[in-house]
Parts: C-alpha cells; sequence; structure tokens
C-alpha cells in the first residue's frame, strides 16, 4: 500500500527534496538556477508575492510550484514554476498542485493567472501540453527571447470572480 498523496506548503523542512527534485528535472537546463532561487525564497519567505506548495507521498516530494502575485498588481497571480517527478507523470500530481495554487491565487482576489513559459519542448517537454490542459491560453510571446528558435509565451489563465 502506497502512502496518500497530500498537498503540503512547502517549508524548511521540505527545502532540500524539493530542491534535489528541481535539479533532477531542470538541472542541465539554462532554467535551473532561476528555478532553485524562486524556490528558495519561497520557503524561507513565503509571502503574497512568492508562495511553494509541493506534493508529499508520505516523506517523499514528488511535485513542487511556486507561485503569488505579480509585484505592484491589484489582481493579477502568477506561476512561477510547476515540476514534477518523472515517476509521477501522469498521475496528476502538476494539476493538483496548480489547481490548488490557483485556488488559492483566487482567494486572493486573483482575476487571471500568468505564467511565463519558455517555449523549449527539448528542456521542457510537456510544458505547452501541460499549461493548455489546465485552462492556459497563449496571449503573447517573444520569439527567440532564450535563444534562436526558443521563445518566451506568456499563457494566461482567466479566474471567476468571487461573489
Amino acid at each position: 500500500m502506497s502512502a496518500r498523496r497530500t498537498i503540503v506548503d512547502l517549508d524548511q523542512a521540505r527545502l532540500s527534496s524539493a530542491s534535489e527534485l528541481v535539479m533532477r528535472a531542470l538541472g542541465l537546463t539554462s532554467y535551473a538556477a532561476g528555478a532553485i532561487e524562486a524556490l528558495e525564497m519561497a520557503a524561507r519567505e513565503p509571502g503574497a508575492e512568492s508562495r511553494a506548495l509541493a506534493s508529499a507521498q508520505g516523506e517523499a516530494t514528488d511535485g513542487v510550484i511556486v507561485f503569488g502575485a505579480f509585484a505592484g498588481t491589484d489582481g493579477a497571480g502568477r506561476i512561477h514554476l510547476v515540476v514534477v517527478d518523472d515517476s509521477s507523470r501522469r498521475a496528476g500530481v502538476g494539476r493538483s498542485l496548480a489547481e490548488e495554487a490557483i485556488t488559492r491565487l483566487r482567494l486572493s482576489r486573483a482575476r487571471f493567472v500568468l505564467m511565463e513559459l519558455p517555449d523549449d519542448a527539448r528542456a521542457l517537454p510537456g510544458a505547452s501540453a501541460f499549461f493548455s490542459a489546465i485552462g492556459f491560453r497563449e496571449e503573447s510571446r517573444v520569439e527567440n527571447f532564450f535563444r534562436d528558435g526558443v521563445a518566451l509565451s506568456f499563457v494566461r489563465r482567466d479566474l471567476p470572480t468571487i461573489g
């Protein structure tokens, strides 16, 4: 029998396993340093602009998301990163993390959520399809932003307002 999966606030105790997960997923890409920095800030100093959740099965961490409000905005949420362990992909981990983060953003009065997504199928396989599957649509893009052939895509999901 496997341990039940839960979504928990990422804290200092789980930061090491979450960092290892991010490094396994992004370690040889140019995106790893920024992802680790965002993760560490969210775990050490959580606030409106940077919070993190982890998908946990017992002591194991099989997914992580960093999200928050865009600084200086009113009603704009942001997802900084979503990483899921290879062994847990296609099991609803990423979707569960994203939906919980979006719920929390909505409760803090976000009207929409943006993700700045490198359109890099080689380094981030399935990322564009994942965000599309959970209701994000490309809002705009900057061609050749990261390097030749790798655009920066801005994807957005509008949120229903709270009564």
